[in-house]
Formats: C-alpha cells, sequence, structure tokens
C-alpha cells in the first residue's frame, strides 16, 4: 500500500512539471530511441547489439506491435524476435540514408508518440522505407518513473513482413513486369506463380491437403549459382548456406509438419513483388499455416523471399537463383514442433494399423518410422530380441517367448506426461499399446490375457531442415493385464 502511494506522488510529480521540461524529455527520449531502430536494422552493423538492447529496455512487457497491416498482433518477445529476423535482410545504414523523426504534439505528459522513418537497403538489390510509429506511457515502479513502449505499428515498405506497399519501395513497374513474367513460356516460372496465386491452388495440390511444392521445380539445379538459407533462432548468425537438396528436403519436412488452415481455403498463399528488373526480379511469398493435425490450431504466416533470373544458361529460361526462408516471428520453432511431433507420430502409426485387414501383428506397424527417420535409418530396440538382426528373429522371440504372434493390437494411449518441456535437441516421448489374441470387446476394456507395451520415441533435432527426426525406438517386452484399464483409446 505505502509502495503504491509513493509510486502516485511520483506519477502526480511528474504531472505538475513545467511543460517545457516535459517536452524537451520527450524530444530527447524520442530521437535516441528513433535512432536506436535505425542503427539495430543489421547484422553487420558493429553496434547492432547496444541498440538493440536500448530498444529491449524501454518496452513494457505487455507492449503490443501490429506489423506492416499483418492481422497478427505481436508481444513484446514476438516483436523482439521480429526485428532480429530482419537483421540478416539489410546492410548497415548509410549516415547520409533518408531519414525522418519527430514527436507529436499536444499529447498529455504521461504519453510519449514518435514518428520515425528511414530508407534501408537489401542485400537483395532494392531499397525500402520503414516507418515506426511508437508509443510510450509514463510509469512509475520502485519510486523511479519513465517512459515505457507499450505500442508500436510498422508500416512503410514492408518487404519482410505483412502487406508490401510499393510507395515506400523503388520497384515501380511491378503490374508490368509481373504481366510480363506470367506470359513467359518457361514451364517453371508459370508454374512459380500460378501454384502461388490462390486461384490455382485448389487445381493443383489442395486435393491432397498439402502446402504446394511444385514451384520448387524452377530452383536452380546448379548449386554455383543458387544462393539459399534458411533462418535461424541464432540472431547473431547469418543464413547458413543451402543446397538445392537441402532446401528440398527443409521443405519436404516442413510440408509434413504443416498445413493449410482449412480444406476450403484457396487464398492461404500470396506472391508480392519486391523488386523488378529485366532479367531479375525479387518476390516474397507468404503462407498462412496450421501446425500438426489438431483441428483449429493457431495459424502462423511463413514467408519465402526468392530471385529469378532470366537466361543464365544462356536457354532463356527463368530460374530461382536465390532463396531464404523466413521463420515466423510468432512462434519458437522447436517448442511449437515438439508440441506437435508426438501427435504426429502417434497418427502416422495409427494410419500404417487402420489401412491393414485385421488382425494387425505388431511387427506389421514399425514400417511408420520410416517417414520420421534421416537416411531411412532408426535404430530400434525390441524387448529381449536387441541382439536379433532381422524381423524373423524378433517374431520368434516374442512367439515362443510371450505367445503374441498371432496377438492384433487393439489399443494405445500416447502418455502426454512424458513430453517435457522446454523442448530440447534430445528429448522422448511414449506411447502404450495393448495386444490382445481375441476380438476386442465393445466396451473397450482390457480383459484377460491382453498384453501391454510401452514404446518409447527418442528424437534428436536437426538444425538445417528444423525437424525432430526419430533416432531410436524401444518396444518394451509385452506386460500381462490381469484386470480392466479405461483410459486407453480403441485403435480401429
Amino acid at each position: 500500500m505505502v509502495a503504491r502511494i509513493m509510486n502516485a506522488q511520483v506519477l502526480r510529480d511528474w504531472m505538475e512539471k513545467d511543460d517545457k521540461y516535459v517536452e524537451s524529455v520527450k524530444n530527447k527520449l524520442g530521437e535516441e530511441i528513433s535512432q536506436n531502430f535505425r542503427w539495430q536494422s543489421s547484422l553487420r552493423d558493429p553496434l547492432w547489439k547496444s541498440h538493440a538492447a536500448l530498444i529491449y529496455a524501454a518496452q513494457d512487457e505487455n507492449m503490443v506491435a501490429e506489423i506492416c497491416n499483418s492481422p497478427f498482433k505481436l508481444n513484446q518477445l514476438q516483436f523482439n524476435m521480429f526485428l532480429h529476423k530482419n537483421r540478416n535482410t539489410f546492410k548497415p545504414i548509410e549516415p547520409n540514408a533518408p531519414y525522418t523523426f519527430y514527436t507529436f504534439p499536444n499529447t498529455t505528459k504521461d504519453v510519449l508518440k514518435l514518428f520515425s522513418k528511414f530508407q534501408l537497403s537489401s542485400w537483395w538489390g532494392y531499397n525500402v522505407t520503414m516507418i515506426y510509429n511508437v508509443e510510450f506511457k509514463y510509469q512509475v515502479v520502485n519510486k523511479q518513473g519513465s517512459y515505457k513502449i507499450v505500442h508500436i505499428v510498422v508500416g512503410g515498405g514492408c518487404t519482410e513482413h505483412g502487406i508490401v506497399n510499393h510507395e515506400y519501395t523503388d520497384v515501380g513497374v511491378q503490374k508490368e513486369s509481373l504481366k510480363a513474367l506470367k506470359e513467359e513460356n518457361n514451364v517453371d516460372v508459370r508454374a512459380l506463380f500460378d501454384v502461388m496465386s490462390p486461384a490455382s491452388v485448389k487445381y493443383l495440390e489442395q486435393t491432397d491437403y498439402e502446402i504446394p511444392s511444385l514451384w520448387l521445380d524452377a530452383l536452380e539445379k546448379n548449386d554455383e549459382y543458387l544462393e539459399a538459407g534458411v533462418c535461424s533462432h541464432n540472431e547473431e548468425t547469418k543464413f547458413p548456406a543451402y543446397t538445392g537438396k537441402m532446401i528440398r528436403s527443409w521443405y519436404r519436412r516442413l510440408s509434413q509438419m504443416w498445413k493449410p488452415p482449412n480444406r476450403t481455403d484457396t487464398d492461404y498463399v500470396t506472391v508480392q513483388m519486391l523488386s523488378v528488373h529485366d532479367t531479375e526480379m525479387t518476390a516474397r511469398i507468404t503462407m498462412r499455416l496450421e501446425i500438426g493435425l489438431r483441428e483449429n490450431a493457431s495459424i502462423h504466416e511463413w514467408n519465402f523471399k526468392i530471385r529469378l533470373s532470366f537466361n543464365k544458361h544462356g536457354d532463356n529460361h527463368w530460374y530461382i537463383t536465390k532463396f531464404h526462408a523466413l521463420c515466423p516471428a510468432t512462434i519458437d520453432y522447436m517448442q511449437e514442433s515438439l508440441k506437435h511431433m508426438p501427435e504426429l507420430i502417434t497418427e502416422n502409426f495409427l494410419e500404417e494399423v487402420r489401412g491393414r485387414q485385421p488382425p494387425v501383428r505388431w511387427y506389421q506397424t514399425v514400417d511408420f518410422i520410416q517417414k520420421f527417420s534421416m537416411n531411412g535409418y532408426v535404430e530400434v530396440n525390441i524387448c529381449e530380441a536387441k541382439n536379433a538382426t532381422n524381423l524373423t528373429q524378433i517374431r520368434l522371440t516374442m512367439m515362443y517367448d510371450y505367445g503374441l504372434d498371432n496377438a492384433s493390437l487393439v489399443l494405445y494411449n500416447l502418455d502426454q506426461s512424458t513430453i517435457k518441456f522446454p523442448a530440447t535437441e534430445s528429448t522422448t516421448f511414449e506411447m502404450n499399446t495393448v495386444t490382445s489374441p481375441e476380438p476386442a470387446k465393445p466396451d473397450d476394456a482390457i480383459h484377460t490375457h491382453k498384453h501391454s507395451q510401452k514404446w518409447t520415441f527418442h528424437l534428436k533435432w536437426h538444425n538445417r531442415d528444423q525437424f525432430y527426426y526419430m533416432q531410436k525406438l524401444e518396444l518394451t517386452c509385452p506386460e500381462w493385464i490381469p484386470t480392466g484399464v479405461q483410459v486407453w483409446m480403441r485403435i480401429g
């Protein structure tokens, strides 16, 4: 109570300060923050960390950011992630680059609003003007008063996120160039824009409920002419170099984890031109996607930047010669992947079982792990047959020691308590199954003569593919279940 009274007094004292003094404080702080937003824009700036730290220190923990007319509002952590994911894109600020700053007049003493506009030069060969509208609120904590950022609206050219506004870029002839590009006879280039345009997605790969991949056929085939990379959560490093094969591997795993928002949504993909020249064009592809299998999961935006080059090989064809995947600022990707990977693996197991005519033997289901293996290899330890070198030996062990050769899988349970957070590079989770030599009972209970087995999945995060691969599978020996248990779910 005393602390609140004293804090309130500090605020009253500030509100009674001389108007000119308050304005001078606002102008000084506003200019500092504005300059910090400019100079933190590139990883190549030697002092970017210091500028970013001053921005972080000025933020209220409950701040909200709106970025480039995107429908997704960002919290403090997400906004800072948005900032550092853009630092790979831009060159260091030129001291004489266009820059405008001012604070808004006629605000109350406890409110500071600033406008900052500055030009950035991209490593992709274009310039863009960014606009930051930043609102501060004077706050008192422990008898210390200061302005804290509570709301940020980012606008301008918006080449990296949200809706591109060419009033603030140097494109100029986007519509004419895009029309000419679509008239090209090269099937790869037409695939790029046709597959990525909402009107055409439904006629191609939408029936499979998968994100489109045909456009990858336009990737430059010679890695010497291809510059490619995928975002990293490490803000201090540039994009790691990828070959065309690596990009396809990464995108295949992305397609395994993510899906369109729903089966009727045909406008979840947009293509926006960023830079246009006679023999070179740059575009940003945006996909609104859901991760995992759950219905009505949160939607996130994935952005891919591409550069199209014409006649690189003297064949009058267009090729994608530069590709960067920009990770969503709204998630920690490893964390989000672990939330959904166990369900994805379990569902693939169930599909394997349900796709076979009963009775389904346990050893008939292990093929599903191939979908989550790296290079087709997963270490498998099964019961007391650890030294067995082939499936026949494993089957004999089960048949003679446990009499389970003819038992069928009937029930399962994904043990959510075994999924440990925060996510780490190496992790495990468990699933339990029940086998039965007799038909399943209609009440879903487990009766005598049934056995349970624990499946332990060992996962390993792969930084290049941004994917949890299954490294090892352990299947325990069957345990007889003497009494009914109701926590299991029927497989069929």
